[in-house]
């Protein structure tokens, strides 16, 4: 089953924007025939010293050499592009699509509670991207709504201290392993660095301003050299409201105020009639009302003893008054409900303060011997301000009748939560702290032939305090028995009268939002902490040697062993497992730990002066499976101008410990719709989350073809075609899809009364995933006597995106889709970076704009199904003037988002959090030192 997502007008408006940029870089290189001369310094020349980069374990003189596409930001295009931390490196790579953390997305996303920012490459999922410090691997710090684990990028190094960051855009399995199937991002950090240096960086955003101030150290001996770094970062919170894209109303049924289900006539002390005039909707009878109602149900053929027909919902009575924040949605008051929106109080990004630390040496035991160690060490805590409380869908609250707030004089049945926009901000608290050791030796063996051994330990912590409504002790305060100082039980005694003896009523009622106590509702509201542990332990060795001379010089091989131990745990305090939560679901605590032994070897054939040929594979053992893949890549300096390369590999992707082992059960929510009542809109509701040890890991088959030309000096384009073909793709049942599927379903929860209450999903193994697409980067560079200006631009486009649920069903083109309902990401078709950089003396300045593709809007919509509905293109422009004051000093100002541009509405979320951000313009100004 194909979707079309774009027009053709649109596709051909898209490619002739992106032809105009490398059309206009080779007329730049056309109209300078006299420069078209052959590169200064022969690649073949022997006095270029070999070194080993990421996509290889061999030596090589560039990572031009290597037959992987590959991209590599150094030092001075991270320090022109004004980020403040790794995770906002993402925003320069078009081909990452996706990443997930680190702002509100209720949709599809992942943590939104911290500090946090994936790396995805391809949208083909952040676990499907290894991310490398130093060439190793750290355990995981967080997992998307899938429990796909990924590396979060804020907390991996001080930015000041990176020296490179080199993508290799395929997969390479072959030689890594499992996650890199997507490709792998390896961060590189300075370890020749010598002095003292130090930055700070303020930047303005309004409302939620940043800080960051870091420093690094480098220095030693004839045998030993040390770096180290640190950083601080603050980020203030953003909330909805501050913000016009995302303050909208967006309606919740369990509300503050809310409703009530009446299951007997409402009177009076004295037996008369309950009239309430709330001075919006004039005098209203509720026992009238409520005897008219029921009536007309019998006389309908209604059984006049079932509950379904004594029960009758009405909204609060003050639902609608001004001041409140109740909605009424019904023909008549009150017969219907009262709704608010949460959504003004919700965060965009949520507050956090951090301080990272990270060191690495080297000691020479002898000329040709060397020891080698790696720290890194940081600590976040930070603070989701959200909406007042939680919905209450895991419980009924019954208001006796001698509540003093109850109008009505007959107990009555609470539906909603306890405070609405009248709260505070819910404070909900994380602390993650990492920790990642390196210990290892290397030097020569014999001859040309050298070793490294190196021992791993990662460890990542996150504790999670989030507040909830203790059902229990709000039963407790409605019937007259709350705060702290009350000594009754929940029934109470005959001896003591509710409301008296230190105890005092809470009611839920709207007119009594700010007449509650603040101590009784400071006893039903109640902190659940849960824990989550990720380790690793990796004990890796490599040798690598010279074996035969071929025409175009010396053969070399590399073979080594892995051994890797992964732990994850999660535990719950007692009160999530009690089951006297009103809005999560009880928690299950567990863990699960697995072992991984494999082999792998790598050999380089020079064929040729200007044909070097790579093979390599890798055999990796998990115990109920395992995996061979293998890679060979090709790479023809056809010309000195000209440049071939191919690749073709398998990868696979193991399940994460989190979907395949272990004990421990993920409970959360979800807003989800009942499909049975007409007009939901949606609601917070239970999506229980259990591993499958039966999963089987996803494997691929990639190739991808490429070509750099190099016409002129100072002249490059790149174009490469991928390939990805899946299959057993890992996935997680989208909930909202289980329930329309099949909305009675057994996998389908709901109450006595058949209201929906949540649905239980599971991890399986979907029928195929197929993307394809074309990379281009172009870049010119113009010498004007002692200016220098340059223009480079790199676009990822995608051709195509197919998914298959299970195998044998029907396949599905999601490319240009936000794919709400699909395990698939957000897939616009087309991403583009173009920069302008001038350069003269110690003056630099630079223009950048980002592109990103508009897609067509299925939130709410059926996957196959047409939808009308659009999230349009985003288009932003950076700027940045930097002035190198003296050696020692250097001053940069730019703004990120320059012409302030609000990210294109996206439905339910307002805009689309992993394509883009709703910041508005970020002008900052950053000071650097070096001695």
């Amino acid at each position: 089953m194909k979707i079309e997502s774009v027009s053709a007008s649109g596709f051909a408006a898209n490619l002739r924007a992106t032809a105009s940029v490398v059309a206009l870089i080779s007329l730049c290189v056309a109209a300078n025939p006299a420069m078209a001369q052959q590169k200064d310094v022969d690649p073949a020349d022997d006095g270029i010293a070999e070194i080993v980069v990421t996509g290889t374990y061999l030596k090589v003189k560039s990572q031009a050499d290597i037959p992987d596409p590959t991209q590599t930001l150094d030092r001075d295009a991270i320090s022109r592009s004004g980020v403040s931390n790794l995770s906002q490196l993402t925003n320069l790579t078009p081909a990452n699509i996706g990443s997930m953390g680190g702002a509100q997305d209720l949709s599809k996303g992942g943590p939104e509670n911290h500090g946090s920012r994936s790396a995805n490459l391809r949208g083909l999922g952040p676990s499907s991207t290894l991310v490398l410090l130093n060439g190793h691997r750290t355990a995981a710090t967080d997992t998307d709504s899938n429990l796909n684990p990924y590396v979060n990028l804020n907390t991996l190094v001080p930015l000041i201290e990176i020296q490179r960051v080199e993508t290799v855009l395929d997969g390479a399995s072959a030689l890594y392993g499992s996650d890199a199937i997507a490709g792998v991002m390896n961060f590189i950090t300075d370890d020749k660095f010598n002095g003292v240096a130090a930055g700070g960086q303020y930047t303005f955003i309004d409302g939620a301003p940043k800080y960051l101030a870091e420093g690094m150290f480098g220095g030693g001996g004839d045998r030993f050299h040390v770096v180290g770094s640190f950083s601080y970062e603050h980020q203030k919170n953003l909330q909805n409201s501050q913000r016009r894209v995302t303050n909208f109303y967006s309606p919740s049924g369990t509300s503050q105020p809310g409703n009530f289900i009446l299951s007997s006539a409402p009177h009076t002390a004295s037996g008369g009639d309950v009239v309430i005039n709330n001075g919006v909707n004039g005098a209203i009878d509720y026992t009238q009302l409520y005897n008219n109602t029921v009536a007309a149900r019998v006389a309908a053929g209604a059984n006049p003893t079932a509950a379904a027909t004594k029960n009758v919902q009405v909204a609060d009575p003050s639902c609608d008054v001004p001041g409140t924040g109740g909605v009424f949605v019904g023909n008549s008051f009150p017969l219907g409900a009262c709704q608010f929106s949460y959504q003004a109080m919700n965060p965009i990004q949520p507050a956090y303060k951090q301080v990272l630390s990270h060191v690495r040496g080297t000691y020479d035991l002898t000329d040709t011997q060397q020891i080698f160690f790696e720290g890194r060490y940081y600590f976040q805590d930070s603070d989701r301000y959200g909406v007042a409380s939680t919905p209450i869908t895991r419980g009924n609250i019954i208001v006796p009748a001698n509540n003093p707030g109850n109008p009505f004089g007959v107990p009555v049945t609470f539906l909603g939560r306890v405070m609405g926009v009248n709260g505070p901000h819910d404070d909900d608290k994380t602390d993650l702290t990492g920790t990642h050791l390196v210990l290892g030796a290397k030097g020569k063996l014999w001859g040309d032939w050298e070793y490294s051994l190196d021992g791993v330990y990662s460890r990542e912590q996150q504790v999670y305090d989030v507040k909830e409504t203790d059902l229990v002790s709000l039963q407790y305060a409605v019937n007259g028995y709350g705060g702290a100082g009350c000594p009754v039980s929940f029934n109470g005694t005959a001896s003591f009268v509710p409301g008296t003896n230190g105890c005092s009523y809470f009611s839920p009622f709207g007119k009594d939002q700010k007449v509650n106590s603040q101590a009784v509702i400071d006893q039903f509201f109640t902190y659940t902490t849960s824990r989550t542990v990720s380790e690793y332990m990796i004990a890796e060795g490599v040798v690598t040697g010279k074996l035969f001379d071929l025409p175009g010089g010396t053969s070399a091989l590399a073979v080594g062993g892995q051994f890797r131990n992964e732990y994850r745990s999660i535990l719950y305090d007692a009160f999530r497992t009690s089951g006297r939560t009103a809005y999560l679901p009880p928690g299950v605590s567990g863990s699960g730990t697995r072992q991984i032994g494999s082999g792998f070897a790598e050999l380089g054939l020079p064929i040729l002066k200007d044909l070097y040929v790579d093979g390599a594979i890798r055999y990796e053992d998990y115990g109920p499976f395992d995996s061979i893949d293998p890679k060979i890549g090709v790479n023809w300096h056809a010309t000195p101008e000209l440049t071939l390369r191919a690749a073709a590999s398998t990868a696979f992707r193991a399940p994460a410990l989190a979907q395949s082992v272990g004990s421990a059960a993920t409970s959360g929510t979800s807003n989800l719709y009942d499909p049975l009542v007409a007009g939901d809109k949606g609601t917070f509701r239970n999506v229980n989350t259990v591993p499958n040890n039966k999963l089987q890991p996803e494997t691929s088959t990639n190739y991808d073809l490429g070509i750099t030309w190099n016409p002129i000096r100072h002249a490059e384009v790149s174009v490469d075609y991928w390939n990805y073909d899946f299959k057993k793709k890992i996935a997680l049942q989208n909930a909202q899809a289980v329930i329309n599927a099949d909305p009675t379903g057994p996998a389908v929860i709901r109450d006595a009364s058949g209201t929906l209450v949540g649905v239980n999903v599971g991890y399986f193994n979907a029928g195929a995933v197929t993307t394809d697409g074309i990379d281009v980067s172009a870049a010119y560079t113009w010498d004007l006597d002692d200016h220098e200006l340059t223009l480079r631009s790199t676009l990822a486009y995608i051709h195509s995106y197919e998914i298959q649920n299970n195998p044998g069903g029907p396949i599905y083109e999601v490319v240009g889709h936000r794919n709400a309902n699909s395990f698939a990401p957000v897939t616009p078709r087309w991403r583009d970076n173009t920069y302008l950089t001038w350069e003269h003396g110690p003056h630099t300045a630079t223009l950048t704009m980002r592109y990103t593709s508009g897609v067509v809007d299925d939130y709410g919509v059926n996957l196959g199904a047409a939808s009308s509905a659009t999230v349009g293109s985003w288009v932003v422009w950076d700027a940045q003037y930097a002035f190198q004051a003296t050696d020692a000093i250097r001053v940069s100002v730019g703004a990120v988002n320059l012409l302030d541009r609000d990210p294109p509405w996206a439905k339910f979320t307002g805009y689309l959090p992993s394509l883009e951000d709703a910041l508005g313009r970020q002008v900052y100004i950053r000071l650097d030192t070096k001695f």
